[in-house]
């Protein structure tokens, strides 16, 4: 397809590029999580249900 990046390497690092903030949004969250999992076990679909991103 004439859209498509023939550039491998490149498309590898454009790809990376349009889900940076996305990428960073799920680290934070897991990170959040992890905080949290300190004080004692929560599964994680219980952390998310009691802390949805506003």
């Amino acid at each position: 397809m004439s859209h498509k990046e023939r550039n491998g390497v490149r498309a590898a690092y454009v790809h990376k590029a349009e889900h940076l903030e996305a990428r960073m949004e799920m680290m934070q969250w897991w990170s959040d999580y992890l905080d949290v999992s300190r004080e004692g076990y929560v599964a994680p679909y219980i952390y998310a249900r009691r802390h949805k991103a506003a």
